[in-house]
């Protein structure tokens, strides 16, 4: 009897164990902490895009199309830069004779002359200046430059000379012969010799008489006189 009893109870307790044991292990399951562990297995799904890259898959022709447009360098010209003010010619001022020029690399202009140089009944334009054993070109003869000369009588224009500009000469009353020693001459400006004598000579070679004087009519005495030499 006590030997049915011994076996009666050591199954009983094997049932109790194995059924103690399942709620243990079921307890534990649905007891488990989301940890860093739990978080990769949930991440993000992969876009199809990169699940096709890393399968294998080619990409679509429009998406390698982009792609080849943005790696071709452009051809487009690229705008030149504008002249920088340090490039640029720089102007330099030096007075000769009572005659004040501004002079660059390839040029020189007379900008007007000094007050005792308005006392001359006599002035001469050079075609060329020298500075530091340098030439340049006397090319204009800028405005108002010799305006206020009331004892000029004469003047002598350089070879060089192209341009004279607004009433370089004007009010000059005194002036009455100019002498012109190039064919150069191609702008005269308004007034140059408004206010010079009535009869002003203007003396030039043959050859440009025709063209100096309908350079210098309107910018003459109406009375004045064209001569070619």
């Amino acid at each position: 009897m006590q030997r049915k009893n011994w076996k009666y109870m050591f199954l009983t307790g094997g049932i109790a164990g194995i059924t103690a044991a399942a709620l243990l292990a079921g307890a534990v399951a649905t007891n488990v902490p989301y940890g860093p562990a739990m978080a990769a297995v949930t991440a993000a799904p992969v876009s199809s895009s990169s699940a096709a890259s890393s399968a294998g898959t080619p990409a679509s022709p429009a998406a390698s199309a982009s792609a080849s447009a943005s790696a071709v360098p452009s051809t487009e010209p690229t705008q030149e830069p504008a002249m920088s003010v340090m490039n640029a010619p720089v102007e330099q001022k030096i007075t000769k004779k009572g005659l004040i020029y501004e002079y660059t690399a390839t040029y020189a202009h007379l900008i007007g002359c000094t007050s005792a140089a308005k006392q001359k009944k006599s002035i001469t334009i050079p075609a060329k200046i020298c500075v530091q054993d340098i030439y340049y070109d006397v090319t204009m003869i800028d405005c108002e430059a010799f305006k206020g000369c009331k004892k000029l009588r004469e003047l002598q224009i350089g070879k060089y000379v192209k341009q004279i500009r607004y009433g370089a000469f004007q009010g000059d009353s005194k002036l009455r012969r100019v002498t012109f020693r190039g064919s150069r001459l191609n702008n005269v400006g308004d007034a140059a010799f408004r206010g010079t004598f009535a009869r002003l000579r203007f003396v030039m070679p043959k050859a440009v008489k025709d063209k100096y004087q309908k350079l210098l009519k309107t910018a003459s005495p109406k009375k004045a006189v064209y001569q070619g030499e």
